[in-house]
């Protein structure tokens, strides 16, 4: 096996077992146990474990960007462009669950250098979506909104199908991101008139006043 096949096998090896135990659970004998190589080989392919998760994280982030970029960079309606972005990024998950669990997950394991990188790659990502989204705004195919809620709750939507979909279930990736979009697009109410359709009351720092006794913030890292 040449030196590029063994490398790519240790990372697919890593990548099953970092998604199934967790990163930290996972050890580098476990890693050489499922190539079929000595442990103390690994390192003649990497520097540490660390590397395979890092490599992983970037992986799979350019397989997202791959599959949006030109959805997000093409002229046409927004809100089918967008309904498109969510159907390849849930496709990218279906093809890939375990990639894409670790990239969703077990990324905030790499180092605090490596995180910033990570995250770094995710942003670019995620500004696609916004991109999109801002358009959509700015041509009036949707309503003036803020658009980091808007990012947040589609990159939600679609990040967490990591943890149901499978891909020999009864709906497709296009079906599922169809029933998203439905729902983002026209809501839940039929009247918008319907009483609880108006916004939350804004505080003082533009975020939504506290209903009840606790809040949940929005910011933060998404995805």
């Amino acid at each position: 096996m040449g030196r590029n096949r063994r490398r790519e096998a240790m990372l697919q090896a890593a990548i099953g077992l970092f998604s199934d135990k967790g990163y930290h659970a996972t050890t580098v004998r476990e890693i050489a146990q499922a190539v079929g190589i000595l442990p103390g080989s690994l390192y003649a392919h990497m520097a540490s474990k660390e590397d395979l998760l890092y490599e992983a994280v970037v992986q799979a982030s350019e397989r997202f960007r791959e599959a949006v970029a030109p959805i997000a960079e093409s002229p046409g309606h927004a809100g089918e462009r967008l309904r498109q972005a969510m159907a390849a990024h849930i496709r990218v998950v279906a093809e890939s669950p375990a990639a894409a669990t670790v990239f969703l997950h077990e990324w905030r394991a790499l180092s605090p250098q490596r995180r910033a990188m990570a995250v770094a790659h995710r942003r670019a990502y995620e500004e696609l979506l916004a991109r999109i989204i801002r358009e959509g705004v700015e041509s009036g195919v949707f309503r003036p909104v803020d658009e980091k809620f808007v990012r947040l709750l589609v990159l939600s939507a679609v990040n967490w199908t990591y943890q149901w979909y499978r891909a020999d279930g009864p709906l497709s990736p296009e079906q599922v991101a169809d029933q998203f979009y439905a729902i983002i697009a026209g809501g839940l109410l039929r009247n918008a008139a319907d009483p609880g359709s108006a916004a939350l009351p804004a505080s003082a720092d533009g975020e939504p006043a506290p209903q009840g006794p606790s809040r949940v913030a929005a910011g933060g890292e998404s995805g």
